[in-house]
């Protein structure tokens, strides 16, 4: 091939390139606005950013996108003009407006924030119509959708005159028909406003953030996620809603990643980016059927999903728990009732534990303990630090080692961070552990992300006092094991609120006192006593006690067999670790 033969099939692949490249840049295409500072009413803090971060997240979802903040009347036509002419031969279009929005006699209006809007016939010519967005947007093949965080409380409809008495202004937005494959999503379903929000995003915008970038989520199952974390925000004060219809085809904003066709060498691992291959990661080794539960509930609609109902389902029906006699225990040793009412004695009287058979009374943290605390972690979004639970010594009180575990607080609110203590080991009175936090919440004063923080306190009068970062901390830990955390801020001075938290695992078993029983979350709560374990008197008048109820054993050579053969019989923590070790209940 002669040089000038190279020279023209050179030209000709890089023009073939470079039309690819911008087809592929042209498929999906997005216009975004963000209007919060008005000159007329007073400013929207959360429109701007919300825009910002919406843009963002469609850039990494490979859309063109054209960003406007605050934009005038001027400004929002010319950009929807120019938005109108990308999305011919677009696979994919989307408008996503924060600002105010409102409904003027039946037809919704975005409106820019140099409006002044003194009267309802002023809307024309100063407000831009949802209509001819939804006319841009329909022009895509695929899918067309609009996304409206405009529903806020309106202070423009309530100074605005009326030209006619019938010519409804209101502060919501209407209904709205679009056209086929065409979506509009409402922030709040019409008729009714939408929050701002105290913290960086809307509710909504907040909701929509987290689920946009999922992938496999089908665009339907994307807006009931949004739908049901926005109601659980706002305690069901406010409802987004979508209108219009689509195809029976699937449509994802981020589809499942496909291999390549070539054949290349695959890495070891690849690379866990998202919350569920995460949390897929942390248990997908596991044989305990509560971690796949909790995937369930929280991952509903990850790739994943049907995988793991798979396993739930072969888990509950192919573990059979053995009634084999139990290993012999040790004549030496004493018996469950004997050794718990020993345990009792020595917590309440603040003696260590004596070094008896079974060496030191402690629960067995298994590897699925490990994982179901992983697990935990990544369900909280917690920046876990790597940790091992130390040999905690026979002659530490075991009213200070009741603290060796793992304790969770659990913010569904969205209020405050989510929080999980780890305290690893106690030596004399002195325990060490890590403080873990995630991201905070909507009334978290402190803007720090999520991380934690190795901490090491002294125990004294029940109380755990440590450091974490600068704020002072104290936790007690009652006898019902019950724990509550309080932090102090130093700059004024002044105790905070008091939190709760649960037990995850614990070093020893939780001895509940006479009339009480350890609850599903390991704490001890009133024992209701439903009947008599006295029979009606015979004839003779005289009572007959009730016949002894045969203990249940579980089989197993090792603690870690009659473990789990444990699960299957008690809940609790407690009462399976006392299972375990004398093999039966």
């Amino acid at each position: 091939m002669t040089q000038l033969n190279y020279f023209f099939a050179g030209a000709l692949l890089v023009s073939t390139l470079v039309g690819t490249a911008a087809a592929s840049a042209a498929d999906r295409v997005a216009l975004v606005i963000g209007n919060g500072t008005y000159h007329k009413v007073p400013t929207l803090p959360n429109p701007t950013r919300d825009a910002a971060d919406i843009s963002k997240a469609l850039e990494r979802l490979n859309f063109k996108v054209t960003q406007i903040s605050n934009g005038t009347a001027a400004e929002m036509r010319r950009a929807i003009v120019e938005f109108g002419r990308n999305t011919e031969g677009s696979d994919m279009a989307v408008v996503f407006y924060a600002g105010h929005g409102m409904e003027v006699g039946g037809e919704n209006w975005l409106i820019p924030t140099d409006a002044e809007l003194r009267s309802d016939t002023d809307v024309e010519s100063e407000a831009v119509s949802l209509r001819s967005i939804n006319l841009q947007v329909s022009k895509a093949r695929q899918l067309g959708l609009v996304i409206l965080d405009a529903c806020r409380n309106n202070p423009f409809a309530a100074k605005m005159q009326r030209s006619l008495r019938t010519r409804a202004v209101t502060r919501g937005l209407a209904p709205t028909e679009p056209t086929d494959n065409v979506l509009v999503a409402y922030a709040a379903r019409d008729g009714t406003t939408a929050n701002d929000g105290d913290g960086r995003n809307s509710p909504f915008t907040a909701a929509l953030l987290r689920n946009i970038e999922t992938p496999g989520l089908e665009i339907s199952f994307l807006f009931r996620n949004v739908r049901d974390e926005v109601m659980s925000a706002t305690k069901r004060e406010q409802q987004p809603f979508v209108y219009g219809s689509l195809s029976k085809e699937a449509i994802y904003l981020k589809p499942l990643a496909t291999a390549p066709a070539q054949s290349t060498p695959a890495p070891s691992e690849a690379p866990v980016t998202t919350e569920d291959e995460r949390a897929w990661k942390a248990i997908k080794t596991s044989s305990d059927a509560s971690l796949y539960e909790d995937f369930l509930k929280r991952f509903a609609y990850s790739p994943h999903a049907a995988e793991v109902r798979q396993r739930l389902a072969n888990l509950k029906t192919k573990q059979v728990v053995s009634i084999a006699p139990p290993v012999a225990i040790a004549p030496s040793a004493a018996a469950p009732t004997e050794t718990i009412a020993k345990l009792s004695v020595e917590r309440d009287s603040n003696k260590p534990i004596s070094n008896s058979a079974e060496g030191n009374v402690r629960n067995l943290f298994a590897p699925e303990d490990a994982q179901r605390v992983a697990a935990m972690g990544t369900y909280l979004k917690l920046k876990m630090p790597a940790f091992a639970i130390g040999e905690t010594k026979v002659d530490v009180p075991a009213s200070f080692r009741r603290y060796v575990g793992i304790w969770v607080l659990k913010d569904d609110s969205g209020k405050d961070r989510q929080r999980m203590l780890i305290l690893t080991e106690v030596s004399g009175d002195l325990a060490l552990g890590y403080h873990v936090y995630g991201p905070p919440g909507t009334r978290t004063p402190s803007g720090e992300p999520a991380g934690y923080v190795f901490i090491a306190g002294k125990i004294s009068d029940n109380v755990l006092r440590f450091n974490s970062g600068k704020y002072p901390v104290e936790v007690k830990l009652s006898e019902a094991n019950a724990m509550t955390m309080q932090f102090t801020d130093p700059d004024r001075k002044s105790k905070g609120a008091i939190f709760r938290l649960t037990p995850l695992w614990q070093l020893i078993p939780v001895v509940c006192k006479a009339g009480f029983k350890v609850g599903d979350d390991n704490t001890c709560e009133p024992n209701k006593v439903r009947g008599s374990t006295v029979r009606r008197p015979e004839a003779s008048g005289k009572a007959t006690p009730a016949a002894p109820t045969p203990p249940r054993t579980a089989g197993g050579s090792t603690m870690e067999e009659r473990y789990r053969a444990c699960r299957k019989l008690v809940k609790g923590f407690a009462q399976r670790e006392a299972c375990a070790r004398n093999g039966s209940i």
